[in-house]
């Protein structure tokens, strides 16, 4: 095993960010944990208030980190060797064009669902790093202020048996790879960048979920699980339009030359099957959730998933009904106009990129 120590910056301090910055300082490494937006949270406040300590539950073991800074002071990236982009898609290109400044060549920027946001690194860098995009963490649960008085617990629900990722124009994919090994062994350059983009899970999952349990969070004030709840056994017609959004993504990939990697090999379960899905779902780990039709179930994973993947089949001439009829529904119950203000191969600068995959496919 590679004892090597590395310096690490975690842009976010939600979730994802928590999670990785209190995982990466567990073994050892000098993580900073930056915090983004100027919005008052709770979760970086009490991490300061205690010294930058953070717990990590897993399997019912409370471990204590301490992480080395944490802090707003978005220059800190400049001295690190890989920083961990942690925040919501919908924010990656005000938050790229803020610290592209401080980005150098050397360095590798691995940002977690991404879809495609290697185009805003290309659109605003001076000097481009290394970038890698992520289909997602590689350690999913959530923060929980109330599990310990007065510390900050992060309650891993589920560690994935593999972490699929892309490097983005890079001439030396092996040595970028082998840096990000030493952070997590089952980080593997599996995926070409549009492969990372679109088997991002939440693409699929959280926007069949969500759209079609609207009803239900409403009513729910709060006490909704969409896991355990519209991806029960029983619900097979939510099954179906899940399965069937996922053949529209499997075949836009097959169009332009991606593998067609179905949910449950993208997702990462244990056994890849339908099983190993409803046992994730059934699983007690997974947490209250979405508690608002606001969340970023459907904000960030239609405005940013399913409205690039219409654009991407606008482009190359292929159909994506339920995807289309998602978005659609989706802006009318939010007013919201998710085509008008998401994500496209236009607004990315991506047209190029994308003919060249349909035509060498």
């Amino acid at each position: 095993m590679n004892s090597r120590k590395l310096k690490v910056a975690v842009l976010g301090t939600g979730n994802v960010g928590v999670a990785i910055a209190a995982d990466l300082s567990l073994r050892g490494h000098d993580v900073t944990l930056i915090k983004t937006s100027s919005i008052q949270t709770d979760t970086y406040d009490l991490i300061q208030e205690n010294n930058n300590s953070v717990f990590l539950k897993e399997n019912g073991s409370y471990n204590s980190c301490i992480i080395s800074e944490v802090t707003k002071d978005l220059s800190k990236i400049s001295n690190s060797e890989v920083i961990f982009v942690a925040i919501q898609s919908t924010y990656h290109e005000e938050l790229i064009r803020r610290i592209s400044g401080y980005l150098k060549q050397e360095q590798i920027v691995v940002s977690i669902c991404s879809y495609l946001s290697s185009f805003y690194f290309k659109k605003y860098c001076t000097f481009m790093p290394r970038i890698v995009e992520a289909t997602g963490p590689y350690l999913e649960g959530r923060v929980e202020l109330e599990d310990r008085k007065g510390e900050v617990v992060f309650r891993v629900g589920c560690r994935l048996s593999s972490s699929p990722l892309s490097v983005f124009d890079s001439g030396s994919p092996e040595d970028c790879l082998n840096l990000l090994k030493i952070l997590n062994q089952r980080f593997s350059n599996d995926y070409t960048t549009i492969e990372s983009a679109l088997l991002n899970p939440n693409m699929v999952l959280h926007t069949v979920g969500s759209i079609m349990s609207i009803p239900r969070i409403e009513y729910s004030h709060g006490n909704f699980c969409m896991y355990r709840e519209a991806y029960s056994r029983d619900n097979k017609s939510t099954i179906q339009i899940m399965v069937g959004l996922d053949e529209e993504k499997r075949n836009v990939l097959r169009r332009i030359g991606g593998r067609p990697v179905d949910i449950f090999e993208a997702s990462g379960f244990y056994g890849n099957t339908m099983e190993s899905f409803y046992r994730y779902s059934e699983s007690s780990n997974r947490a209250l959730s979405p508690t608002s039709v606001y969340s970023r179930y459907i904000t960030e994973d239609v405005s940013q998933g399913l409205v690039l993947l219409e654009s991407i089949a606008n482009r190359i001439g292929a159909q994506v009904p339920l995807a289309s009829a998602l978005i659609t529904i989706a802006s009318q119950a939010l007013d919201m106009d998710f085509r008008a203000t998401g994500r496209t191969i236009e607004r990315l600068g991506a047209e190029k990129y994308i003919d060249n995959c349909n035509q060498k496919s």
